[in-house]
């Protein structure tokens, strides 16, 4: 033992510049999983503690229709003491906003809550100058908004704004609000006013999309009790209950599969750097032969020296995890400095100990489970290696040692992946197609270096020598190439999904689709919304009626979510729906089944419905939708089903009627429409819009687009951060392979240079050499990342997709900089030795 130990430790002072890169390549797979486990980990416990005042109650009831008074004489004979010792009604509503001033241009749309003087139960609602919020702020058609809104509209504390039929005084910026409001997608600022000034606002009448809560604060040990029995009472009701417990488990659920699948993440990093530290150790191994050799002379036996060599793995290995948690601590703060404010606010920077704990396992495993194959190379090496250079062991037809080990190495990794991931299906299908990604990419390698290699008998000698580099004794270009290729397909495979999400959004690209909708207008105010739009845009709007309903029955059987089929899907059953009615497909529309209807009102009601909806608790055609309209039951039959481009369509909708039902129904009308292009004229027409019909609400489609592409643009940055760790990657793997077969590169050099060779012949041959690395790698990563955002646009996105060759190219050309840079500057030295003492120690 002393004899492996005093082995491995002075191997490891002599090799220690060599085996950096396997240091470095741990570190980084093993900062960024621990970082990335320590920042999900933090937040869950972060948002975990504030799941009461996210929920800003202990229980909550809430509905997108009035609450009828069964449903509230049910929760009054529950929701009282013992089991209740507080409570609160909010109503929520997206509506449009605007300055009182006429001489004051602008309107926007925002999401309008209303409440009590007890809100909010559970949290904080604190102002932006620091004060907590006082209920006497919104009494009196007063309103607290959001800094955003001021600043868009230009307004101040004390400046009135319209919001529907009243007038609202500002008396406030909000500065925290309960439940954490920062994060999610929203169509405008928030807005709090009194919840009995909503109904003065005419916003929750007839067709509003208004949302109801009641919230409940319960005794300790009351909260289960209390939502499992408003559940059981209200079951088909058609309203949500739930308790900030519920969240918290959902939550909770939601970050354990985030950190999973992150942590996949960083060990793909780490096992890209563990395909590195198997080249490098297989090189290393192949350096030291005649050093194995000369010690089994004296006696050494080979698994002594096996034992020693591991112990340097081990080593690298440890040091290199210690040295991915201090890059993981520093990660952290820099999060902790540069995005604090997008995170919850009493969020930890600090790293968790099961994370480290986990990222030190990881790297020491990684480490033994490439580096095991290689080392298993000493018990082939025989002492008559120094006296002939190709005296290798022979190795039997079958080698049941190496197999057996092999076989090790994968279960191993399996076990190592399906831990990250939290499963064994996951881990498997991870391991399996990070495999055949990597052999697709290393086989495409092996062609087109099959391909450069025909080019070796070019006239220039430098290219035709860094042509012949490539096939140097001991080398890894596929290796290389494979590696660098990954970063690279990453990095450019989500850029180009941007420029083509980006084009997407493009209002300019997308012929006539409307950059406006109008909602919510009456019947009576058809005419004078039609002749204000004319007015405006130039054009006749087409105003199309809408119904609002819920499914109540199919193919004559109640909704009861108690029923195994239907319970699957309450989302789709449970919801409500928009319905219109005409005579007409339209031009985004394609009948796929059954037969649309001619222009003649039907005798019975027949209706058309969107493909997704075939099959729901059995439906198809010839069977029958239940519709409750306003507390009428209208049974339709099923006639056809359409399939709809939604992408391309002005106004699209799951159930159309046959005309002849719902002409008589109560119903609102909405707007597909081209507005104003210019900003001002855009606001002018809003503005003469709201203040004729201040009921409407009105989207505008521009502000929608800038609120997604600021989202598409988030998660690009992050995945293409992820691209550039693995581009890392393969540049630490390409600095450690420069590093391993520098000694071959010496000799070459001091060769050249006796026979009369020049440094510049010298540095171009190493030029040329990376140069072609970079090309091919470069080339393999684009074609390669068409293919990706190509299937990503149109099986996940479903959008139209086009190359981007400016993309494409600038990476080519990047990687080709960027790896000969690295290269050139990582072999400078081979080009300033002197040949004499180079070909003396050979």
């Amino acid at each position: 033992m002393k004899f492996v130990l005093q082995m491995a430790a002075r191997e490891l002072r002599s090799s220690w510049r060599r085996l950096l890169f396997f240091f470095l390549c741990i570190a980084i797979g093993v900062g960024s999983i621990v970082a990335l486990r320590s920042i999900i980990q933090n937040a869950s416990a972060a948002v975990a503690s504030e799941a009461r005042a996210l929920l800003t109650a202990d229980v909550q009831v809430d509905s997108d229709r009035p609450w009828s008074e069964e449903t509230l004489a049910i929760i009054d004979r529950i929701a009282r003491p013992p089991l209740v010792a507080g409570r609160a009604e909010t109503i929520e509503s997206a509506t449009m906003i605007r300055p009182a001033d006429p001489a004051r241009e602008g309107a926007m749309m925002i999401e309008l809550k209303g409440i009590e003087s007890n809100f909010p139960l559970v949290g904080e609602f604190r102002l932006a100058s620091g004060e907590l919020f006082d209920y006497s702020l919104v009494a009196d058609n007063g309103a607290v908004v959001s800094p955003a809104l001021l600043d868009r509209l230009n307004l101040q504390v004390g400046d009135q704004v319209r919001i529907g039929n009243s007038t609202f005084q500002i008396r406030g910026a909000i500065g925290q609000e309960p439940g954490g409001g920062g994060g999610g997608f929203r169509l405008g600022p928030r807005v709090f006013i009194a919840r009995s000034a909503v109904e003065a606002t005419g916003l929750t009448g007839f067709g509003s999309r208004a949302r109801r809560r009641i919230q409940f604060l319960t005794p300790d040990g009351q909260v289960d009790n209390l939502s499992r029995q408003l559940r059981e009472a209200l079951k088909n009701n058609l309203v949500n209950v739930r308790s900030y417990k519920n969240s918290q488990e959902n939550l909770n659920e939601q970050f354990t599969r985030t950190e999973n699948y992150l942590s996949l993440t960083g060990l793909v990093i780490l096992v890209l750097g563990g395909i590195g530290i198997s080249n490098v150790t297989r090189v290393f191994i192949e350096q030291k032969k005649k050093t194995i050799a000369v010690l089994k002379c004296v006696g050494a036996s080979g698994g002594k020296i096996t034992v020693a060599y591991l112990g340097q793995v081990l080593t690298l290995g440890l040091a290199g995890s210690i040295l991915g948690v201090l890059l993981a601590k520093l990660a952290l703060y820099y999060i902790g400095f540069k995005f604090a404010e997008s995170l919850p606010p009493n969020m930890n920077y600090g790293l968790r100990p099961g994370a480290i704990a986990q990222g030190l396992g990881v790297g020491i495993l990684i480490s033994i489970l490439f580096s095991a194959l290689p080392l298993l190379r000493i018990r082939n090496i025989k002492p008559n290696v120094l006296l002939r250079e190709d005296a290798e062991g022979l190795r039997r037809s079958f080698d049941y040692t190496r197999w057996g080990m092999v076989a090790a190495v994968v279960a191993g990794l399996l076990t190592l992946v399906s831990w990250q991931a939290g499963s064994l299906r996951v881990g498997a299908i991870f391991l399996v197609g990070l495999a055949l990604t990597a052999g697709v990419l290393h086989l495409a390698a092996m062609l087109l270096i099959a391909l450069v290699r025909r080019a070796r008998h070019v006239s220039s000698f430098e290219l035709r020598q860094a042509i012949n580099s490539l096939y140097r004794p001991g080398n890894q270009t596929r290796v290389i190439v494979m590696v660098v290729g990954l970063g690279v397909f990453l990095v450019i495979a989500t850029q180009s999904l941007q420029s083509n999400l980006v084009q997407e959004f493009d209002l300019g690209r997308r012929g006539n689709l409307p950059s406006m909708f109008l909602i919510d207008i009456q019947k009576d105010q058809e005419q004078g919304v039609k002749d204000l739009i004319a007015e405006a845009t130039g054009e006749p709007p087409v105003l199309i009626p809408t119904v609002r309903a819920r499914i109540v029955g199919i193919n004559d059987r109640n909704i009861d979510m108690e029923q195994e089929d239907m319970r699957r899907e309450r989302g789709r059953l449970g919801r409500e729906y928009v319905l219109t009615y005409r005579p007409n497909l339209e031009p985004n529309e394609t009948v796929i089944g059954g037969q649309f209807w001619d222009a003649q009102p039907s005798s019975g009601p027949e209706v058309s419905i969107e493909e997704s909806m075939q099959g729901m608790a059995g439906l198809d055609i010839g069977g029958t939708i239940t519709f409750d309209i306003q507390g009428r039951k209208i049974p339709a039959r099923v006639t056809s089903i359409r399939r709809v481009d939604w992408r391309n369509s002005r106004t699209g909708f799951m159930v159309v009627f046959r005309p002849g039902t719902l002409e008589n129904a109560p119903q609102m009308l909405i707007g597909a429409i081209n507005g104003p292009v210019d900003e001002v004229e855009r606001s002018r027409f809003q503005r003469a819009l709201l203040d004729k019909y201040p009921n409407i609400s009105m989207i505008d489609v521009t502000d929608i687009v800038r609120s997604v592409k600021r989202i598409v643009d988030n998660v690009t940055l992050a995945v293409t951060f992820i691209g550039g760790f693995v581009f890392l990657s393969g540049a630490l793997i390409l600095i450690g392979s420069i590093a391993m077969t520098k000694f071959q590169r010496v000799y070459e050099a001091a060769v050249l240079k006796t026979l009369g060779a020049k440094r510049r012949t010298l540095l171009l041959i190493l030029l040329g050499e990376y140069g072609l690395l970079g090309f091919v790698a470069g080339l393999i990563g684009s074609v390669s990342a068409i293919g990706l955002s190509y299937a990503t646009a149109k099986y996940i996105f479903d959008i139209p997709w086009s190359l981007t060759p400016v993309i494409n190219l600038s990476g080519i050309v990047a990687t080709i900089a960027l790896v000969t840079v690295v290269g050139a500057v990582s072999t400078l030295d081979v080009i300033s030795k002197k040949p004499l003492a180079t070909l003396r120690s050979q």
